[in-house]
């Protein structure tokens, strides 16, 4: 959503939003390392006034935050309708006046301006969706450290292929993955049974023990379940995916991890598909095509 308000949303309204502000060049909120976390001054003004935002508006309550180097993380919780004329983006601005009004009084300066205008907010719509925002915002710090221990492999997505059709694709993770001598392509029916599944048990285990690259978008359930062994087995993959990949793109949970640790390259094929697009059934086929370019062997087909 950016700094743009979603269209047709009363931000007076109960509700719960992830609301992220990002600092201007130079104000640095906290240090991490791999071995400690420090709040600086301003982050210590700022942690210090998010705690104080339900005392000027008692129908906001501050859920879960992050305070990270250049940025800070919060859920914010409306309980109840807003007074009249105040919405939540008033609320977040109330925020940042304060924290400027407190750096000026600590750093002995006329003028000082934290954060950078506007919010950036997620809506959130449902405990599912609420505990994931959650579940991001307390794995913040453990992914700051990991790819402070892993420059190499994060970047951004960069350009990785270009197709024989000239489509071009873009991955993130380890990009070595695509040169790998070995590298098998996975493709299973959604009809697929469990008596299918021993027999293709057998053939994932002498593909792991010969040290392959899995490759396949991974979205029947049987290939899903092919993922998940690779992963608890200690293999590789290259996953493909129909979605967009912005210059500020990371995979998320587990996926991040194992992009951590050298094991997966995530590719994806949204440049021929709506930013915006659907997993529907052209989509599906294309991501099995490009799959099947990618790949050296072919396996799985039940």
């Amino acid at each position: 959503m950016g700094n743009r308000k979603q269209s047709g949303y009363d931000y007076n309204r109960p509700g719960v939003a992830m609301v992220t502000l990002k600092t201007r060049a130079g104000m640095w909120l906290c240090r991490i390392t791999q071995e400690a976390f420090t709040l600086s001054a301003i982050g210590k003004v700022v942690q210090e006034e998010l705690g104080g935002i339900p005392g000027y508006y008692e129908a906001v309550k501050i859920g879960q935050y992050q305070i990270m180097p250049d940025h800070l993380h919060v859920m914010v919780h409306v309980v109840r309708q807003l007074p009249e004329g105040v919405t939540l983006q008033r609320v977040i601005r109330g925020f940042k006046i304060g924290v400027d009004r407190e750096c000026r009084e600590l750093f002995r300066k006329e003028s000082f301006q934290v954060f950078e205008r506007g919010m950036n907010d997620s809506l959130v719509f449902g405990p599912e969706h609420l505990a994931r925002e959650v579940a991001y915002i307390r794995d913040n710090v453990r992914r700051y450290r990991l790819l402070k221990a892993h420059p190499e492999l994060f970047r951004k997505p960069k350009q990785v292929l270009t197709l024989p059709d000239g489509a071009r694709l873009f991955g993130f993770g380890n990009l070595f993955l695509l040169g790998h001598p070995r590298r098998v392509r996975v493709q299973i029916s959604r009809r697929a049974t469990e008596g299918d599944w021993r027999g293709l048990a057998e053939q994932l285990g002498d593909y792991l023990a010969q040290g392959y690259v899995f490759v396949s978008p991974f979205i029947s359930p049987f290939e899903q379940r092919v993922l998940h062994e690779v992963v608890a087995r200690g293999g590789r993959a290259i996953r493909l995916t129909h979605m967009f990949m912005g210059e500020r793109y990371k995979p998320t949970g587990e996926l991040f991890d194992l992009c951590c640790e050298g094991r997966l390259l995530e590719v994806s094929v949204a440049g021929e598909f709506g930013r915006f697009a659907r997993l529907d059934r052209a989509a599906c086929e294309r991501l099995n095509a490009v799959a099947r370019i990618i790949a050296t062997t072919e396996w799985g087909r039940a």
